[in-house]
């Protein structure tokens, strides 16, 4: 029993014709026949009635076409998946993400991902941009999004990471909102601002900020290791802090400014390990990031 018996089977009971289920089947009515006959001798039991109305199922045939039916979808399940692994869109992709480019972009990233390789598993860490690093190096992620373009970046990553920049990233500044009328031109005379604490492997927003406020009186960071730490500081009033759309709005307690014109947006890059093993599945993820900055870019946004 195979089964193209089995669905030929099938097609005569729903068309309870042989001639009709070889006319929808594209083959001639023979070979629909004779591949029934063939399963009714391997089983050994009668499975269609014929008579001037049609060709019916006898008990037997409805019991096959019961399981048979089963079978039938059992196989079509395998075959999707094993064309999906043949692609490679079936597998674990460890994927490391700064918190900040998480609400900013890597959501969107995911949604056209899942839609491209839906029985793959992605695993995304929150994480810093060092341990980012030092995971794709490991092999512990397959590959990571930082906020930090090329220009920031030190011989420590170049050495080790192939790299794709992404889009950037808008930033405002966030102030407690009974600060909100507050004017400081050139981002100065705020006193303490609450920045992301530094990395050796990447300079970018805490390095410009603190070199260009460096001589600003009462100007004193406070150094936390995520954005949405630094918003909740701002919102208990310690301080002003770089920031984003998405992970400050929602906070009553927060007001959201233009940043100075020195603060430029953050780029988003991923990163991969240099010389290793582009998968199918990263180049998914790739082409999915390459897509969202494609669309972001359009937008303007």
């Amino acid at each position: 029993m195979d089964f193209r018996q089995i669905e030929f089977f099938r097609a005569v009971v729903e068309a309870r014709s042989v001639s009709q289920a070889a006319e929808n089947l594209g083959v001639t009515p023979p070979t629909v026949g004779d591949a029934v006959a063939a399963l009714e001798r391997e089983l050994g039991v009668r499975l269609l009635e014929r008579s001037a109305k049609g060709a019916n199922p006898t008990r037997a045939g409805l019991y096959l076409l019961s399981r048979g039916g089963r079978l039938v979808a059992d196989r079509d399940r395998v075959t999707e998946a094993l064309r999906l692994m043949g692609a490679g869109a079936v597998g674990d992709l460890q994927i490391g993400v700064e918190p900040m480019v998480i609400n900013e972009l890597i959501a969107d990233v995911l949604a056209d991902f899942l839609k491209r390789a839906p029985e793959a598993r992605v695993s995304l860490s929150d994480v810093t941009p060092d341990v980012i690093i030092q995971g794709i190096v490991d092999g512990n992620l397959d590959m990571g999004c930082v906020p930090f373009g090329q220009e920031g970046f030190a011989e420590s990553v170049t050495d080790v990471c192939e790299w794709y920049p992404i889009v950037g990233i808008d930033i405002k500044l966030a102030v407690p909102r009974k600060r909100a009328h507050e004017q400081h031109p050139g981002g100065k005379g705020w006193g303490r601002w609450i920045l992301p604490y530094r990395i050796p492997a990447f300079s970018g927003m805490p390095d410009i900020v603190e070199e260009t406020l460096a001589d600003d009186e009462g100007f004193d960071v406070l150094e936390v290791s995520t954005p949405q730490t630094a918003i909740a500081f701002v919102a208990a009033g310690l301080g002003v802090a770089p920031a984003t759309q998405r992970i400050a709005e929602g906070n009553e307690a927060v007001a959201l400014l233009d940043p100075p014109e020195w603060l430029a947006p953050m780029q988003a890059t991923l990163l991969w390990k240099r010389g290793g093993q582009m998968t199918p599945l990263m180049s998914l993820w790739r082409q999915s990031t390459q897509l969202v900055a494609t669309q972001r870019r359009a937008k303007g946004s």
